[in-house]
């Protein structure tokens, strides 16, 4: 142990995502180093949650799954984390594999090119889960981590929320007292979280919240109507097929429209319009969407995220002006369009932050290294109370009575 009683060697922060997964290495003395994807011509540091089996039996995963999807689409699966603990099979090619045994190709992977990148074994590991998921989950994921390599042992789970809330205590200057709101829209799922942050350390103010269903994946979805729009016969074509075929040329297809989607949404958080060939429709069509389009698109899914918010402040008697600052991570937040919303709606500060996609990592490996302490849970509300909170009741009165029920 260290002198104040932190893990003496390297520790690992993991967060494993529907879209994409990070692992970030803590040393004493040292910044956080995010793992990278050696095979990713950009050095990403974020790996994309895919695997692909190929034909000697190997497994490959991240960028090196992505190369292979198109020769091989129907031995290739990404975002199966929505489908953790459920007993059927993924098949990919002649094979079987459960949603833990494909976590435990990704985990694997990540584990292997931190030790490439520091030799030392960890001495602690924090992986990172949805808010929602029940301890049976917990179970099976502390399972698929001893498969990749990692003793049970050093394993410990958290909330996404309570990671991203570690990150931006941490990493932000917030080590006084503040009230934050963690706003985290990940690639498949929306999560939150109020803390309130001191020199000691973290409270994170009741449940977190969130949705299960908004994220990256659904914006690809938007915009995939979006593109349907501008060509509706060769967009339904394409889909009907992919839906009752096996023909590896017609998946191929299905992906790079699928693709194409997930393109034009990230040109268009850096730029106000974009245009692309889609040569995977009969006929090829030139589509052009505007940012104005992404914005009006995405708005009904971005207010469900708000409005969670919301719901989340008023059970605990807060409003928006009760916060101090709101911090959007997560690789959707990029688009510009959140934070115009979150500042439009709450009237607040809304925190720019430079790599989102990496805080939920980067807050784990704080609290494995133990310097991102949470203190002790608040007490929940009464159940009578919580429902005049969540009415709308939240004036002092029914904040007393939160106090002594």
């Amino acid at each position: 142990m260290t002198g104040d009683g932190g893990p003496t060697g390297p520790v690992y922060g993991i967060d494993f995502g529907t879209w994409s997964s990070a692992l970030v290495v803590l040393r004493h003395g040292h910044q956080p180093l995010p793992v990278r994807d050696p095979v990713s011509p950009y050095g990403a540091t974020s790996v994309r949650s895919a695997v692909c089996l190929l034909p000697d039996g190997s497994v490959v995963v991240g960028q090196a799954a992505q190369n292979s999807r198109l020769q091989r689409p129907d031995r290739f699966r990404a975002e199966f984390k929505r489908e953790f603990g459920e007993p059927y099979p993924h098949r990919l090619g002649e094979r079987g594999f459960t949603t833990a045994q494909l976590t435990t190709e990704v985990l694997g992977f990540l584990v292997q090119q931190a030790r490439a990148a520091v030799a030392a074994a960890p001495s602690r590991v924090v992986i990172t889960v949805p808010a929602t998921w029940e301890g049976s989950r917990h179970t099976l994921m502390v399972g698929a981590a001893e498969a990749a390599g990692l003793p049970p042992e050093i394993v410990e789970i958290q909330s996404e929320p309570v990671a991203a809330t570690a990150y931006a205590l941490h990493d932000h200057g917030l080590d006084r007292d503040r009230t934050v709101l963690v706003y985290d829209l990940g690639g498949g799922t929306f999560d939150l979280a109020v803390a309130q942050g001191t020199r000691e350390g973290f409270t994170v103010l009741g449940a977190p919240g969130g949705l299960p269903d908004v994220g990256g994946i659904a914006i690809d979805q938007a915009v995939l109507s979006l593109v349907r729009e501008r060509c509706p016969d060769a967009v339904d074509s394409l889909r009907r097929a992919a839906t009752r075929s096996d023909d590896p040329g017609t998946l191929r297809r299905a992906i790079m429209l699928a693709e194409a989607c997930t393109t034009f949404k990230q040109q268009l958080s850096v730029s106000s319009e974009h245009s692309d060939l889609l040569t995977m429709l009969d006929p090829p069509t030139e589509v052009t969407l505007t940012q104005a389009d992404l914005r009006e698109a995405v708005r009904p899914l971005l207010s469900e995220t708000v409005d969670e918010c919301e719901r989340v402040l008023r059970s605990q008697g807060l409003r928006w002006e009760d916060l101090d600052l709101i911090v959007p991570v997560g690789g959707s937040s990029r688009l510009p369009m959140v934070g115009d919303l979150l500042a439009e709606r709450s009237g607040r500060t809304v925190l720019s932050v430079s790599e989102p996609e990496l805080a939920v990592a980067t807050g784990a490996a704080w609290l494995a290294r133990g310097t991102a302490p949470v203190a002790a849970p608040q007490r929940p509300l009464p159940p009578k109370v919580r429902s005049l909170l969540e009415a709308g009741l939240t004036d002092r009165m029914v904040r007393e009575a939160a106090g002594h029920a």
